[in-house]
């Protein structure tokens, strides 16, 4: 399940790699248009396995997204939605997972010490001009809301150096 998947390249990828696999995407239906005309260039096997959801991750989750997802992708979101929904969209994240299945949460961060790397807070810095109400993000407040929400084994990863970074927790 990727949330706020834009363009579906990170679907794209996964159901590349694993043929097995199938991808929800709840985008808005704008974005929707554009995503499933990139689904559309690829092979057949693979688009068939990735559909969009029109509606927003502010918004109750369509039922048609499914239950008892293996995983939920988060990815340049939480940064992008005011701060008191945050929380809000790890909570529904856990109801949409099986047990087992994890939250990826994956976004512009800085380190805990708040003190950097410099791309980090760039990136966090202007986003200010587009989301006053949001949240800047460093791994332990991601960490804290994903325990709030019921996840345990949160782990941090640094992904693209200096500017992101991973954060996943289970759900027990």
């Amino acid at each position: 399940l990727d949330i706020g998947g834009g363009s579906g390249a990170f679907s794209i990828m996964i159901c590349r790699k694993n043929p097995g696999m199938n991808a929800r995407i709840l985008e808005f239906p704008e974005v929707c248009n554009t995503g499933e005309f990139f689904v559309s260039g690829e092979d057949p096997e693979v688009a068939k396995r990735i559909k969009y959801v029109r509606g927003s991750c502010l918004d109750e989750w369509p039922a048609d997204l499914g239950e008892n997802h293996d995983a939920v992708l988060i990815s340049y979101v939480s940064e992008s939605v005011p701060h008191e929904a945050v929380p809000m969209m790890y909570e529904r994240a856990f109801s949409r997972l099986r047990p087992g299945g994890m939250l990826i949460v994956h976004s512009f961060m800085v380190d805990d010490s708040l003190d950097g790397p410099l791309l980090g807070a760039l990136w966090s810095l202007q986003h200010i001009a587009v989301n006053a109400n949001g949240m800047g993000l460093h791994p332990a407040n991601v960490g804290e809301m994903m325990t709030k929400a019921g996840f345990g084994d949160v782990t941090t990863n640094e992904m693209i150096g200096g500017m992101t970074k991973v954060i996943i927790g289970k759900k027990p």
